[in-house]
């Protein structure tokens, strides 16, 4: 059972993120272009360390690729964000309450720059500022070698500590290291390797229609523009196993034994694994953060099932202490607008799932849904509105982090400037539509104790 819920909001746009021109691709949706590059939610989030000790109520934010695809987001600057996030909460101790909302704190913010030139395409391709910006506004940036939403699609984020944390792409899928406190691009990326009948690596990669491997580089050097993405023939017909480019690494943590449970999202859309039991989850091994010891993956791990209706991973987050046991968050869409009923019911269900106990077809068989996000309990009321129920309604839920045997943080990623995913006019807190959000789910008994057994 849930003891308390509570929400906080993120709204501000860092210094380090004013004075740059973005959303020139966007076709003035939601006011663009903007002379700061907005926030536009966040894709992970992950325990943030001080002399390599996690710091409490301190988290590594990872920021979305922009504005939803490699074709609109090459003038948007990828970042990492240390946030505070904390909010009094007494049980109504001498009946005390507290504002609705509490503002999260940015501590500092660090856009990933690539200086030493390890990003670099298997065809001689480079980042997008190296071909082109919007304009002189990012000359800066141009000279520090920023990535930006055409290069990645960063969704995953697994800080080792604070001057070591592996990116999941889904651009690729790929993954590298960064420094998540400078923003300084550690490795080279590495790519996903396709695996065989038997779970085997086959020597094939994974790659997305939005792969600057696919693009001519004589296109590129001319007019980067002129290639953001190529079409599915062309994925299909190259040596690559074709996957859909928003499908990559949105489950993405750190594991006890010090290796990364790397989720892929999903095997539907634009791929050919839709045939495949599950989920594919991969053992990756951090390296050191050295160009020596790039990241890198080390087997398959095995199919993760989604629950019925569901299609997606929103994020895993470990268990702490555990090697085996994390918990996932599944989605399977929103409704189109507020008229009821409606073409999809949003399912946004956090479950926990044994690694390691596998069938017969290497899909992970003993998994447990402890929680729906659209239907958690608020016996104490803490947002004030008369109403013992909470629902997390926007329902791009791309954050989880278990912060202790009882709670975790679960956040949402906005989609900014499509924000109103409802399609509401007006609203008493219609802030809540914009803004990246942040609740924290408590459960009465120490269900993330490893001593608890929750999936016997």
């Amino acid at each position: 059972s849930v003891i308390c819920t509570w929400t906080e909001n993120y709204v501000a746009v860092p210094d380090e993120l004013q004075g740059h021109t973005s959303g020139t691709y966007i076709n003035g949706m939601g006011g663009a272009p903007f002379d700061y590059v907005p926030s536009v939610g966040f894709s992970d989030i992950e325990p943030a360390y001080n002399d390599n000790e996690m710091t409490h109520g301190e988290y590594f934010c990872l920021s979305d690729n922009g504005y939803g695809s490699s074709v609109n987001s090459a003038d948007y600057a990828l970042n990492i964000i240390r946030m505070k996030i904390q909010k009094p909460f007494t049980y109504r101790h001498g009946e005390s309450t507290f504002e609705t909302y509490t503002e999260t704190e940015n501590l500092n913010t660090a856009i990933l720059h690539d200086p030493h030139g390890y990003i670099k395409w298997e065809n001689g391709a480079d980042i997008q500022t190296a071909y082109k910006v919007p304009d002189a506004t990012w000359s800066d940036w141009q000279e520090l070698r920023v990535l930006t939403g055409r290069d990645f699609d960063v969704e995953g984020l697994a800080a080792v500590n604070e001057n070591l944390a592996i990116v999941g792409d889904e651009l690729m899928p790929a993954i590298f290291a960064v420094n998540p406190t400078t923003g300084v691009v550690l490795s080279p990326f590495v790519r996903t390797p396709d695996i065989d009948a038997k779970g085997k690596f086959n020597g094939k990669f994974l790659s997305t229609r939005g792969d600057k491997v696919h693009c001519d580089v004589s296109v590129l050097e001319a007019n980067a523009d002129d290639c953001m993405a190529v079409d599915s023939e062309t994925v299909e017909a190259s040596e690559y196993r074709r996957h859909d480019p928003s499908g990559g690494y949105e489950g993405f943590s750190l594991l006890a034994d010090g290796s990364i449970a790397a989720f892929v999202e999903k095997k539907s859309g634009d791929s050919s694994l839709g045939d495949e039991p599950g989920t594919r989850v991969y053992k990756v091994n951090p390296g050191d953060g050295t160009p020596a010891n790039p990241p890198s993956f080390e087997s398959f791990r095995g199919f993760y099932p989604l629950e019925l209706n569901n299609g997606n991973i929103a994020d895993v987050s470990a268990i702490p202490g555990s090697s085996n046991l994390v918990a996932v968050v599944e989605r399977n869409g929103f409704p189109s607008g507020h008229m009821w009923p409606a073409p999809v019911q949003p399912y946004n269900v956090l479950c926990v799932v044994d690694l390691d106990d596998l069938d017969d077809d290497m899909v992970m068989q003993n998994k447990k849904c402890i929680l729906n996000y659209h239907r958690v309990s608020d016996p104490w009321d803490v947002d004030g509105n008369g109403i013992f129920r909470y629902a997390q309604t926007q329902v791009t839920n791309e954050q989880l982090i278990v912060v202790d045997d009882y709670c975790v943080i679960a956040g949402t990623d906005t989609n900014f400037p499509w924000t109103n995913q409802f399609g509401i006019d007006s609203a008493p807190y219609l802030q809540e539509v914009t803004d990246t959000r942040f609740m924290v789910v408590c459960f009465q008994e120490p269900v993330f104790n490893l001593a608890f057994d929750l999936l016997d």
